[in-house]
């Protein structure tokens, strides 16, 4: 494993040191990419059953060791495979960004974010883990910048806040860890005897640290900010796998500390909010990238429930609940990463060909994009859990998980896996809803604006290249969900108690596959056998009431979720306007929505800390003896602190 870390290293510093030549660092720091991520994801996968340790040669503070077992395989195999495709859809997109930004920081810096991933998932001690996930986060940061606009230095700086309150978190929750395994190393964090309301208040503290860089809710504010803003490569990487990092991270550590159901009833209830939430706003946003975005939340919810149901087992001493959340949390985890990265770079398709997010200002992309339009209906059919395609895997299993959760006799679990199942279905509805609307308004219907549909067309075989890679796992992990779970359940079978398992009794996907096919022949027999009028269909323009048909006359985004808005205006919060240039000029109406979490959560904090901000900033007074007095007093009340705490 050493020699892939050391290959991303290498590819990152030579694509730098190619500044002046940024059209070589390119090719070069993005064709490297792509074979190493090839070679990194066979490793990877070809070494899922066995245990990998590497100490980083020279001297440091801490003596980093690394260490791989079969879940950070599984989880460095994913960073890679991802990265793969990412890498070879990058080889031609960043051209876009040539007058925008040097390409061969891009590269440089995408090679790094890379590997910072990859080692974040590897590092085996406190100090290194915390080091590479801010190093992690200050990549994804600068790849954010490289779209810089219109407030890109505040959505970089909210993404930022929002990672640094989870990285205190996790490092006052490593460092009390620590404290009770009596060394810095996580292999040796084995039996942490802690009692329950010491576990409870560090479980707490990881699932902020650790779930507030997955885009769990009410932490889910900065996605749209983030990957609106970023380039599509960027926005796969992040919303593919940078937050499944953060969720391998917070699997490993939380099951380091003594099981309680109460973990499984928390993880439940954050789960169904992130997962209503999320696919709510995703719904009604007219950015199809913000769409995008906001779903990451509502499949992050999902994620959750599985682990819900998954350390309620633990905690209720019942492995096979255990056992199948584990399995629905790391399919989904799987499946998300496919089907997200492939929706992320398809937007990058759609902006370069029509320099705009705003669905209303798009449609009839099919005519000039019609591959795209293809793989994006199988990615939406993917994310709106519709079999045999993999979302649907995945969230069976997890209901699955949540109907034998159900089951149980306390009141509380019956209650907490109901609200479960019912988060899921709404949920289900509403990503049908919301995809339904994006790939209408993107690619179904007439042009709604003239410019951005004449200069669209299709991109290059390079580019298309890696997102069918992805569209067939998208129906591959379907189709053969009963392998994939065989490979996942062994994974989980090394750190829960061995139990039976029949995977026989979840579904038989190839079962579906031909239930489907049977229900799709049906119509055309019968149509036969009733003798159907088989005269030459008619094409003519709708019908307009007798009026000419006009293209503003189909529907839009604003108009296909107008009754949720209605319904739900006490939670979703928008503004209406309304521009128009003369009496006979064209009525133009916007609707701009307001995440109702960051106006009543978020904005308060800010103003509040701005208004301090203001008050103590009388003590930059620039006078250098104030500033001394000032250090003086603060050792003082170290020096205090210290010689009664510790």
């Amino acid at each position: 494993m050493q020699t892939i870390y050391t290959l991303f290293f290498l590819t990152s510093l030579l694509s730098i040191l190619l500044y002046k030549k940024p059209l070589l660092a390119q090719k070069v720091g993005f064709g490297l990419a792509s074979v190493i991520s090839l070679y990194a994801a066979i490793f990877f996968f070809s070494s899922l059953n066995e245990t990998l340790i590497w100490k980083l040669p020279g001297n440091f503070i801490s003596m980093p060791i690394f260490r791989l077992d079969s879940l950070g395989m599984l989880f460095s195999f994913l960073i890679s495979l991802i990265a793969f495709a990412v890498s070879l859809f990058s080889f031609d997109y960043v051209k876009f960004y040539e007058k925008k930004a040097n390409l061969a920081v891009f590269a440089s810096l995408f090679n790094a974010f890379i590997l910072s991933m990859l080692l974040v998932v590897a590092s085996d001690g406190v100090f290194s883990f915390m080091l590479l996930w801010e190093l992690m986060t200050l990549i994804s940061a600068l790849l954010i910048l490289i779209n810089d606009g219109k407030g890109a230095s505040k959505n970089v700086m909210i993404y930022l806040g929002i990672a640094q309150i989870g990285a205190f978190c996790l490092m006052v929750a490593l460092i009390i860890m620590a404290s009770f395994a009596g060394s810095f190393e996580f292999s040796k964090f084995d039996e942490l005897n802690i009692g329950f309301g010491m576990s409870l208040t560090l479980f707490i503290l990881l699932l902020i640290g650790f779930g507030s860089k997955a885009g769990m809710f009410p932490f889910h504010v900065w996605l749209p900010l983030a990957y609106c803003q970023s380039p599509s490569n960027a926005s796969a990487l992040m919303s593919g796998v940078m937050i499944k990092v953060a969720l391998f991270a917070f699997i490993k550590f939380s099951l380091l500390l003594p099981q309680f159901v109460q973990f499984g009833y928390i993880l439940l209830l954050f789960g169904a909010l992130s997962c209503v939430f999320g696919v709510l706003y995703a719904a009604i946003s007219n950015d199809y990238k913000a769409s995008i975005a906001y779903s990451s939340c509502e499949n992050v919810g999902i994620i959750f429930l599985g682990l819900g149901g998954a350390f309620y087992g633990l905690g209720a001493h019942i492995p096979s609940i255990a056992l199948l959340g584990f399995i629905a949390a790391l399919f989904h985890i799987l499946n998300h990463a496919v089907f997200k990265s492939l929706l992320f770079m398809l937007s990058g398709n759609i902006y370069t060909a029509t320099l705009t997010r705003d669905m209303d200002a798009l449609g009839g992309l099919h005519k000039k994009m019609p591959i795209t339009s293809i793989i994006f209906f199988v990615a939406a059919l993917a994310i709106c859990a519709l079999p045999p395609l993999n979302g649907f895997a995945s969230e069976w299993i997890t209901y699955k998980t949540m109907l034998l959760g159900g089951m149980e006799q306390g009141v509380m679990a019956r209650f907490l896996f109901v609200i479960a199942i019912i988060a899921l279905g709404v949920g289900g509805a509403l990503a049908v809803m919301a995809f339904a609307k994006v790939y209408g308004a993107v690619f179904l219907g007439l042009p709604r604006d003239a410019k951005s549909f004449e200069g669209a067309k299709e991109v290059s075989s390079v580019m298309l290249l890696p997102l069918c890679l992805l569209a067939s796992f998208c129906v591959g992990l379907g189709v053969f969900m009963s392998d994939v779970i065989n490979i996942l359940s062994k994974i989980v079978l090394t750190f829960i108690p061995v139990v039976g398992f029949n995977q026989n009794e979840l579904i038989s996907m190839p079962t579906v596959v031909l239930v489907m096919l049977l229900c799709a022949i049906v119509p055309f027999v019968l149509l036969y056998l009733l003798k159907s009028n088989n005269t030459i269909t008619r094409i003519t323009d709708p019908w307009a009431c007798g009026f000419i048909y006009n293209k503003n006359m189909q529907i839009g985004s604003n108009s296909f979720t107008g009754d949720i808005r209605k319904a739900l205006s006490f939670i979703l919060r928008y503004e209406s306007e309304m521009k128009m240039d003369g009496y006979f000029s064209k009525v133009v109406y916007t609707k701009k929505v307001h995440d109702f979490f960051w106006d009543k959560l978020y904005e308060p904090v800010i103003r509040l800390i701005m208004l301090i901000a203001e008050k103590i900033g009388i003590f930059q007074n620039g006078r250098t003896n104030f500033y001394a007095g000032y250090i003086l007093v603060y050792l003082c009340l170290v020096l205090i602190f210290a010689s009664y705490y510790l």
